[in-house]
């Protein structure tokens, strides 16, 4: 199991709040002015009640393959730095951790957190669009739909764009230096 100082373990909380906090208001923006642009494009407008629900159901697909990224690179970056962009993650992956020496455990505990913090983060949005659909005549529900499908693709490419970032920064931290390269053929490395 690996052992870290207190001041790492307090520094490594303190960078997955932070994280969490500009990952959460970045994927809100992204998924906002996503499903406001698909809504004010007029794009699916004209579209019958059962093709927007299809349409829905689509943009659900699109945003799991991008949550399936974000989900291993969330991973990655646990297991690399024990940092996360996502508290929830964390915490569960600590907990899972110190019940279990079962790596697997760990990763379903860090999965389990990371998915459940996006889900809740679908209230929001279903509670807005079906509550200005309700409230006001200016706002259709084909509107809502369609706009919960926008959001839905814009985190998706969140996601996406969250998992190529975090696994290029930690390729770029793994990757050796040309001088501990060649001290490594040579057998040390300085």
């Amino acid at each position: 199991m690996l052992t870290t100082a207190p001041s790492a373990r307090l520094r490594n909380w303190a960078v997955s709040l932070a994280a969490t906090a500009v990952s959460t208001y970045a994927l809100d923006a992204c998924a906002t002015a996503t499903g406001v642009s698909l809504v004010g494009s007029g794009l699916l407008g004209g579209l019958g009640h059962q093709v927007v629900l299809a349409c829905l159901v689509a943009s659900y697909l699109v945003w799991g393959l991008g949550l399936r990224a974000g989900l291993r690179a969330n991973w990655t970056l646990l297991a690399a730095t024990g940092t996360s962009t996502n508290v929830l993650s964390k915490a569960a992956y600590e907990l899972a951790r110190r019940a279990t020496p079962s790596p697997r455990a760990a990763r379903l505990a860090a999965a389990a957190g990371y998915t459940g913090t996006e889900i809740a983060k679908e209230v929001p949005y279903y509670a807005g669009a079906f509550g200005a659909a309700v409230l006001t005549d200016s706002v259709t529900a084909n509107e809502a739909l369609i706009f919960l499908a926008g959001a839905n693709l814009g985190a998706a490419l969140y996601e996406y764009g969250l998992a190529r970032l975090t696994t290029a920064l930690l390729g770029r931290r793994r990757r050796p230096t040309p001088a501990s390269a060649r001290g490594a053929v040579r057998g040390f490395v300085p």
